[in-house]
């Protein structure tokens, strides 16, 4: 199977060496976001999917590109606002992507993860995940592509590492997606707090792959929200990559 992942930036999802828009191997450089789906995909396929070089990385500016070369009357879907209808647009664009993939990888199963952080606010940040995941959603399936994954992170990804940082590790975590702001021009933002937590221990946001590598952040202890809603979609979609009717597991 090859997992095709896209981001926002070469901390989340990761970038590729070679200054171009698509890359894999040795040319990805994953980001804690990509480790993060390794990890999880791990125990159900019994191997690394990044050791594997069986993740490939589409920069967010290729996606969005190729999003804006969809026609009119594909684009569009229901009547959406300009930043719901921006996620839509990117899901397309990269179900495109895995699909003209899939047509060049004979029997290989495709799979997709579009990463978008929720950001706002707390006072708009009410139904903003939703809104947001099911754009994405509604994008994957728009082109009838049925193994694409959302991966959207309340507030953002860092409430997700935080919840495995912070002094009471993994313990009470749900409230940090309410608690913090996705708008890093607030006071005290989640970005902020991780790198002073990052700093305390000699490291910064460019070590968060490794310390999910060696397992200084698990992420099958975290437990949040946004994060069980993305991995048992993950998992859900994983099992049907690999021909399994149900899952063995669960979170």
């Amino acid at each position: 199977m090859i997992f095709i992942v896209s981001g926002e930036g070469s901390t989340d999802i990761g970038s590729c060496s070679n200054g171009q828009g698509k890359c894999a191997g040795e040319d990805f450089r994953a980001g804690a976001m990509t480790v993060i789906i390794d990890k999880l995909i791990e125990p159900l396929t019994k191997y690394s999917l990044l050791e594997a070089k069986a993740i490939e990385f589409v920069s967010e500016h290729t996606v969005s590109s190729s999003s804006k070369k969809l026609p009119m009357s594909l684009s569009a879907g229901k009547k959406r606002d300009y930043e719901t209808a921006f996620f839509f647009k990117n899901a397309r664009a990269l179900a495109r992507l895995a699909i003209e993939k899939s047509k060049s990888s004979r029997e290989t199963p495709i799979g997709a993860v579009l990463f978008r952080d929720a950001d706002g606010t707390r006072s708009t940040e009410r139904g903003l995940f939703e809104t947001k995941w099911k754009s994405i959603e509604d994008g994957f399936n728009a082109e009838n592509f049925d193994t694409g994954i959302p991966m959207v992170p309340k507030p953002k990804s860092e409430a997700w590492i935080l919840c495995a940082l912070k002094s009471h590790q993994y313990q009470s975590c749900a409230p940090l997606e309410d608690s913090l702001s996705g708008n890093d021009t607030c006071p005290n933002p989640a970005k902020e707090q991780l790198e002073v937590i990052l700093c305390s221990q000699g490291k910064t946001v460019n070590d968060l792959p490794d310390m999910v590598k060696d397992g200084t952040i698990s992420p099958t202890r975290i437990d949040m929200p946004s994060f069980n809603q993305f991995r048992k979609r993950l998992e859900t979609v994983t099992h049907k990559m690999l021909g399994q009717s149900r899952p063995t597991t669960g979170i």
